[in-house]
């Protein structure tokens, strides 16, 4: 049986791999990467698909743990967690280069629809806490349907390595502005 170490070495290395080669890289650099065998690879993971598979479904993971550490914490205000939830950076996102992602929409469709599905369900606490903030009269009193269907287009729209190539912006500084422009829509008072 796999050691949680040697998941993490294999998601570290097909991270590497992805950002350098995209989905074109191959198994054989990625145990070279790793340092590992093919067959002890092949005892873990069954194909690439898996590998982005494993990566995405950690990713999503960070971002659940994430989420939990914001809701829980009382030192937070209820805007300080409504624009901290927004603005999660998922794991791997420092290494990671969005710019490739959109190859796994079109190589890998029932992966990209994995990543559509995270990004747009488990929204109840969120749409919870922005009611709370209407009825405190701290956020401006919205359509919330609306509003997610917006933040997720958002979040998608910056997995899509065009945009960002285009716009010559990375994830990062995307993810900052769409959501210093969401907050400035959402807030009433003064932050």
């Amino acid at each position: 049986m796999e050691t949680e170490a040697t998941i993490e070495r294999i998601i570290e290395g097909t991270i590497e791999e992805f950002k350098v080669n995209g989905i074109k890289f191959t198994m054989d650099g990625l145990t070279k990467r790793i340092g590992m065998s093919k067959r002890t690879l092949y005892e873990i993971v069954s194909s690439k698909q898996e590998l982005f598979e494993l990566m995405i479904d950690r990713t999503f993971a960070d971002v659940k743990s994430q989420q939990k550490r914001i809701f829980e914490n009382d030192q937070l205000t209820l805007l300080e967690k409504t624009e901290r939830l927004f603005s999660i950076v998922p794991a791997y996102s420092d290494r990671l280069d969005y710019r490739r992602v959109n190859e796994i929409k079109y190589a890998y469709p029932k992966i990209y629809k994995k990543i559509h599905e995270y990004i747009n369900n488990d929204w109840d606490r969120t749409i919870k806490l922005l009611e709370d903030g209407m009825d405190a009269g701290i956020i401006r009193r919205k359509n919330l349907i609306i509003l997610k269907a917006i933040l997720c287009e958002a979040f998608e729209k910056l997995l899509d390595g065009e945009f960002l190539i285009r716009n010559n912006i990375t994830y990062e500084i995307a993810l900052k502005e769409m959501i210093s422009i969401i907050m400035e829509g959402l807030v009433i008072q003064e932050r």
